[in-house]
């Protein structure tokens, strides 16, 4: 018998989702949802091997360099966002291939991308001012340990800024776990709520914790509720298993696609609800106090 998991976001007592198992990497895996928080998660916690062997096998590395336009076009809207919370010193934290800290050095911040999973780029602790994790949370299997490495880095006084899915959102509620960002098992480990994030993030000692939502260009309600099928299936092309072979054809279906959610952004933001917590972005800043 399954002993249901403490939360990892408030450590508050679960539930397991039904009809939530998937089956991957020859095993099952399923859903628990807290019942203070609300945060869902993947149970049992997958370890540090097995995701090396999801990213090696299953993630796609190509789509992120087939859309690098969009990347970045993207980091420089949220270069603009994060003015008033950037600091000199900025670490783009699990940041991937870079593109926010491109862009922010060439705006004139001090800023490189830190992979804690490799080696590759030092990051010295104690000595940014502002450490940036854009999407990375929900793809860890230990929230205690990120939050360690992320609160090493920063000053005193210095500022964190989280963005994940929004699992409160109309996304996850209209489309379920098929909604563009769920990508559950094994993708994305955690579906996070404000509540989840304000009780993690109390919890590793930050202080001065606000939350806001937004939409995205790779995520927003216009493209991936409202049309989500329609949306679906062009951004299927891509994937076609006999034309993907084809760079050419692949990097044209990506600027395509990436235009039409440009524009299904726009249109999303022109009709904005009631309540911006239906947004698909959920984003949190808090400050490292400083005694």
């Amino acid at each position: 018998m399954t002993t249901n998991p403490l939360c990892p976001a408030c450590h508050g007592k679960t539930t397991f989702l039904a009809g939530e198992s998937r089956e991957a990497l020859d095993r099952v895996w399923n859903l628990a949802r807290c019942v203070a928080c609300g945060t869902s998660f993947t149970f049992p916690k997958p370890d540090d091997a097995t995701l090396q062997e999801v990213y090696r096998s299953c993630f796609s590395y190509e789509w992120y360099r087939d859309h690098y336009a969009a990347k970045k076009r993207d980091a420089c809207q949220r270069l603009e966002e994060y003015r008033s919370v950037l600091g000199k010193h900025v670490l783009d934290f699990g940041g991937g291939v870079g593109y926010f800290s491109e862009v922010a050095r060439a705006a004139g911040y001090d800023s490189t991308t830190y992979d804690p999973f490799t080696t590759a780029v030092a990051a010295a602790p104690a000595s940014w001012d502002t450490v940036v994790a854009l999407h990375v949370l929900e793809h860890a299997n230990d929230l205690d340990r990120i939050c360690r490495q992320m609160k090493a880095f920063l000053v005193p006084g210095g500022r964190l800024l989280l963005a994940v899915p929004n699992f409160s959102g109309r996304g996850y509620r209209e489309v379920g776990m098929q909604w563009v960002w769920a990508q559950p098992p094994l993708i994305h480990l955690f579906h996070f709520t404000a509540v989840g994030l304000r009780a993690l993030l109390t919890r590793h000692g930050f202080v001065d914790i606000q939350v806001s939502y937004h939409e995205r260009w790779d995520a927003n309600n216009h493209c991936d509720v409202t049309h989500a099928r329609l949306y679906r299936i062009s951004g299927a092309l891509w994937g076609m298993p006999l034309l993907r072979r084809i760079p050419a054809y692949r990097r044209l279906i990506a600027m395509g696609n990436s235009r039409l959610r440009f524009h299904g952004l726009c249109r999303s933001l022109a009709r904005p609800p009631a309540n911006r917590a239906e947004y698909s972005e959920l984003q949190v800043t808090a400050t490292l106090p400083r005694t």
